[in-house]
């Protein structure tokens, strides 16, 4: 074999390494870059102006990457305002706790402060961010720039209705900043002690289930306005049900549209009539009938909000429509928090 030949055999072998070598580094299929080594425990035991400090928190290691700082000051920051919230109710005393989920896109620190005062109170914050930029997350940024918040205020209204006695009526609506954690099946929310429920010595978590956390977008052409006094934004009832996991079927004997989720009927509707049957139940009526237009139903806005379960929309600035809905049921848990230690 000619010599030119060995060396052209040789060059096109090491830059088959090369180039495998160079995928390996950076195929997405590697590993998460979290991992219990990207973090050290740091335990508390000191006292500050009167206050007693315990307990341990995380801190995030310098092989994490360049936003390890910028985290670690974060974690600075929830545990300073979490020691001003114990300072405003007179506490003698605060445990910290944390627990750490995380997933290939989200990693979540959730800190707890358990203040000791006449009566203990937990309080609850969160860190989320990316795993592999360190880049923080809101539960908006997390939940792929759908916003929760509609089905989380629908499950708290739910929770209220159903227990009274338990959780207050005067809640607030979940802020911006609410403290959460993702697992790969599911997004739990978490409520401080008496942010939500009169139980002592527990917290409140509501949870969904991410496979059941539907959206979908309609452009601003795929609706009308009605021909009444008030122009009412009409909605293509079969494709925005269909969009978030609901079947919809028309009958052309019984003129109405039944529209079903795993095969038991929801909703019946029927043509300018101005009443929505709600599983077996004659409900009131909206602002406006239904309408046909072709082949296709067409229910005022509101009926996604004010009929449909845990179901929301918003209005973008160039006309398209968000809905969201919870196909589920979300579940809600007291946790009991004095005295025991969070899972890590």
């Amino acid at each position: 074999m000619p010599r030119f030949v060995r060396y052209m055999i040789a060059a096109i072998f090491c830059f088959v390494l090369l180039a495998v070598a160079v995928y390996a580094r950076t195929s997405t299929t590697a590993a998460p870059v979290w991992c219990s080594d990207m973090y050290t425990v740091e335990t508390l035991n000191l006292r500050q102006q009167g206050l007693d400090i315990r307990g341990q928190r995380p801190v995030v290691v310098e092989d994490f990457g360049t936003a390890y700082e910028a985290l670690n000051e974060e974690i600075d920051n929830i545990i300073e305002t979490l020691i001003e919230g114990t300072r405003r109710i007179r506490a003698r005393s605060v445990t910290f706790d944390y627990q750490i989920e995380s997933t290939n896109n989200l990693v979540s620190i959730v800190i707890t402060a358990n203040a000791r005062a006449v009566t203990s109170r937990t309080t609850v914050m969160s860190l989320n961010f990316n795993p592999r930029t360190g880049a923080q997350l809101t539960l908006t940024q997390a939940m792929d720039n759908r916003d929760i918040t509609p089905l989380a205020e629908g499950k708290i209204a739910e929770m209220i209705r159903q227990d009274p006695a338990t959780y207050y009526a005067a809640h607030t609506a979940p802020p911006t900043g609410q403290a959460f954690y993702m697992t790969n099946t599911h997004l739990v929310l978490l409520f401080d002690e008496f942010q939500l429920s009169s139980v002592p010595g527990a917290t409140t978590n509501i949870e969904f289930e991410l496979a059941n956390i539907k959206s979908h977008r309609l452009p601003s052409d795929d609706y009308r306005a009605s021909t009444g006094r008030y122009a009412i934004r009409m909605i293509p009832l079969g494709t925005v049900v269909r969009g978030l996991g609901y079947e919809a079927e028309w009958c052309s004997v019984a003129r109405e549209v039944t529209v079903s989720l795993n095969g038991e009927t929801v909703i019946v509707l029927r043509p300018n009539q101005n009443n929505y049957q709600l599983h077996g139940v004659l409900q009131r009526s909206l602002e406006s009938a239904p309408v046909m237009h072709g082949n296709n139903m067409y229910v005022p806005i509101s009926f996604f909000d004010q009929i449909l379960s845990l179901t929301a929309f918003s209005i973008n600035a160039n006309g398209s429509i968000d809905f969201i809905s919870y196909l589920g049921r979300p579940s809600q848990e007291q946790v009991q928090v004095a005295g025991s230690s969070m899972l890590r």
